[in-house]
């Protein structure tokens, strides 16, 4: 028994010793598979700091907002983008909703769980290869999210070039990091997958019939493997950014996606800061950011940072030299300045002519419009049959609009620098080569070549009646740039600019047919029911759109009424702009039509100290907030006309005001009809942000206002409310909600220092509490004054 006992006893030491020695090599194992790790990662980072260091630059230099996105009913559906570009404008983008680039791939407070796949996305333009870039340079600098041990940046329009192979997930990261990884030690990594371009990958990602691969080794195509990792099939401890066109985000289900931000490009002070940067001459910086925050056109454009480069050029080179021509106000005149001066730049460096090669760009351009692509591969260059040296050459002409992009190594890419510079050259060769019988360039249907053979019809109208119809087809906007572009050049003032791509041509436009055919189309249904684009395109054209002036749905209607154009209402901003007045007095009761006043003066009435509403509409409310909401307004004081109360909307008012770049101290009702208004106010009068301080309700009320007066002291006790001058107005309030008025001045008394109560009622009792509260020591009150009719 003894013997037994022993030899189970050695048995089990035995046991552990093995155990012991297994442990003790899985740990060693483990030590060298970190250290192996930290070491790849050290050169991956290496590799990216290279790859990256010429791209950070400006205007990337100022670090872009990104917002956690609120907006789940975009998750799915397409989106048109044109509206989105105004929409800072007329929508609420909460400053509390900013987030820092450390926090982009943590869990929101809405959001519960492993955050798997982030979707940023923005309009055209908005900043986020920029974002991306500042990302990865970060990690490769060590800075931030150093708890991921590799990220590898895939940019999709290059995979397109991948799209008749198959490959595995580690062999496609052997060919783009080489020799980097093994399979063992992806699977024993942290990882993150940045997806830059969803858009541009041009071949359909089938969520629903995509074949489900979760082997790392296994060849795919490449659509199967980006489907397989953002599903999490494959890869799944892997976390995914990916960043899309807000008019392609509903390319990836929502349930795929855990978190998204949005990028809006530059806010109102980084665009300005961005133009002092680039600009040597500081005088010729501050005319060039008045110009631009005089034409709503371009000040709607402001956030983009490729906008804000090309303003710079063109603004510096007008303002720096005695050119007899005026400064662009459209969107085409200031594209026609830039593509003017890069022709001039051109001629003096090569001695030749441009035009032609301008042309040639062009009609790639518009060859990549109609694919809705940015990019050109060397499948589109033979089924245009383009010449293989023609990409080559233009690439190293005009390196501003048309560019190369290093495929390491996976073959040659060029693509435009921007979407807009691609829709412009597009509309120049449209114009230009625009042939009514034949339908060479607009892609006439077999039944309109036949039509116009039949009965022809004026070259220009043609064109734009089925430029217009073709834009107004697009559910996401994809031509309404292009259009606006092909209206400008050839009907508004930069067609005299291009006098010199047109002298081989026959055309002749009437401005006034153009602009009748869009006011048909305007006059049939309400404009945002259409395309928010044909408005623009009549600026582009100098034309004033008529407006009802309604608290409903905004229309527009056509009428024989002298109306302002846009240039007369960028010369009005102008003035405004640079007037010496300091204590700016904006007053809506100047203008004949508000809505419109307060679209095109909106950078004034950023600068103004005084805002005097009356016969405000729902519109100019949301316009109104967002700018409160900016950080460059400098508005201290807004008085309420009794007709503008027809259309108050306090809740948008309260939005403005609950921001912490809100600084109105003075804000004067002359009437408050609901009780629900009531609330909305108070609500940001207990903002922490609110800097109110004189509050004048003393005409406000003309009914009984019980609720109001009780959402309003429940204001008043508030720690947050800080106001020093109060005025109130009574008609008939019952005992105790006066009891509960003087009870809030009771308990937050030590801010009030004047205090008027117009009293349209008998004086009773309970205004003895309110004589009881000025013998307390904490009742700091220096002026009250009671008004009351006999």
């Amino acid at each position: 028994m003894a013997s037994k006992l022993k030899h189970n006893v050695l048995e089990d030491q035995t046991k552990m010793n093995n155990l012991s020695t297994e442990s003790c090599s899985l740990l060693a194992d483990e030590e060298t598979s970190k250290e192996e790790i930290q070491t790849l990662k050290s050169l991956l980072q290496e590799s990216l700091k290279k790859r990256y260091e010429d791209t950070l630059k400006a205007p990337n230099g100022i670090p872009l907002k990104m917002y956690v996105s609120n907006r789940t009913h975009l998750d799915g559906q397409m989106v048109h983008e044109m509206r989105e570009l105004e929409r800072p404008y007329n929508e609420d983008i909460k400053d509390e909703n900013v987030i820092n680039y450390d926090d982009l791939l943590k869990p929101h407070s809405s959001t519960d769980g492993h955050i798997h796949t982030i979707m940023m996305r923005g309009i055209s333009g908005s900043g986020k290869s920029t974002a991306v870039t500042k990302f990865v340079f970060d990690w490769a600098h060590g800075r931030t999210h150093q708890h991921i041990d590799f990220v590898f940046p895939l940019h999709l329009c290059e995979l397109n070039i991948l799209y008749d192979k198959k490959f595995s997930l580690m062999q496609l990261l052997d060919l783009l990091f080489p020799k980097l990884l093994k399979p063992e030690t992806l699977e024993q990594s942290q990882i993150l997958f940045i997806l830059d371009g969803l858009g541009e990958f041009r071949f359909p990602l089938n969520f629903k019939c995509t074949k489900t691969c979760a082997d790392s080794m296994t060849p795919v195509s490449v659509g199967c493997m980006l489907v397989n990792l953002l599903k999490g099939n494959l890869l799944p401890s892997a976390q995914i950014l990916v960043t899309s066109r807000l008019k392609d985000a509903g390319l990836t289900p929502p349930e795929h996606i855990q978190k998204v931000v949005e990028l809006h490009g530059f806010d109102d002070l980084q665009w300005e800061e961005h133009i002092r940067s680039e600009l040597y001459d500081q005088t010729i910086a501050v005319r060039a950011t008045v110009h631009v925050k005089s034409s709503r056109t371009l000040y709607i454009m402001r956030s983009l940072p490729f906008f804000c480069q090309m303003a710079s050029t063109v603004l510096e080179e007008l303002f720096s030299n005695s050119y007899n021509t005026n400064p662009p106000l459209t969107l085409t005149e200031m594209f026609t300045h830039f593509l003017l001066i890069q022709m001039k730049r051109h001629v003096e460096k090569s001695a030749k002519s441009s035009t032609e090669e301008i042309l040639k760009l062009g009609e790639l351009a518009w060859h990549m419009l109609e694919k809705d692509t940015l990019t050109f591969m060397e499948k589109d260059q033979r089924e245009t049959s383009t010449d293989p040296l023609l990409p080559v050459k233009l690439s190293k002409d005009w390196p501003m609009f048309f560019r190369k992009e290093n495929l390491m190594g996976l073959g040659k890419m060029y693509r435009f620098t921007h979407p807009c510079v691609q829709e412009f050259l597009a509309a120049l060769y449209v114009a230009v080569h625009y042939e009514t019988s034949k339908g060479n360039v607009m892609s006439f249907t077999l039944a309109e070549k036949a039509q116009k053979l039949l009965s022809p019809t004026e070259v220009p109208i043609d064109m734009h009646r089925k430029a217009v119809d073709r834009a107004l087809r697009s559910k996401t906007g994809q031509l309404d740039i292009f259009l606006l572009f092909l209206l400008g050049i050839s009907a508004g003032p930069s067609n005299k600019l291009l006098s010199c791509f047109f002298q081989n041509t026959s055309l002749q436009v009437r401005t006034e047919e153009v602009v009748k055919n869009i006011l048909q189309k305007v006059k049939a249904k309400p404009l945002f029911e259409i395309s928010v684009n044909l408005s623009r395109c009549l600026e582009e054209l100098d034309v004033a759109l008529p407006v009802d002036n309604n608290p409903g749905p905004i229309k527009f209607q056509i009428d024989d009424d002298v109306h302002v154009t846009p240039s007369e209402w960028s010369n009005i901003a102008t003035t405004l702009l640079t007037s010496e007045d300091t204590s700016l007095i904006f007053d809506v009761r100047k203008y004949a039509n508000v809505d419109e006043a307060i679209m095109r003066l909106l950078p004034v009435i950023k600068i103004s100290r005084v805002l005097r509403l009356d016969r405000v509409t729902n519109l100019s409310w949301a316009l109104i907030a967002s700018t409160l909401r900016s950080p460059a307004n400098r508005i201290r004081e807004i008085d309420i006309e009794k007709k503008a109360l027809i259309y108050l909307n306090l809740e948008q008012l309260s939005i403005g005001m609950r921001s912490p770049n809100c600084k109105v101290e003075i804000l004067s009702l002359q009437k408050m009809e609901s009780l629900e208004s009531c609330q909305k106010l108070a609500s940001a009068l207990c903002s922490s942000s609110c800097h109110l301080q004189e509050l004048d309700l003393s005409r406000c009320c003309e009914r009984s206002e019980d609720q109001a007066l009780k959402h309003l002291s429940k204001a008043f006790r508030h720690p947050n409310f800080k106001v020093t001058v109060l005025r109130l107005e009574f008609y008939s309030v019952e005992e105790e909600t006066l009891s509960a008025l003087f009870s809030a001045f009771q308990k937050n008394p030590s801010h009030l220092r004047e205090l008027e109560l117009r009293v349209l009622m008998p004086l009773n009792q309970n205004f003895r509490e309110l004589f009881s509260l000025l013998a307390d020591p904490r009742f700091r009150l220096e002026t009250l004054r009671i008004v009351h009719p006999r």
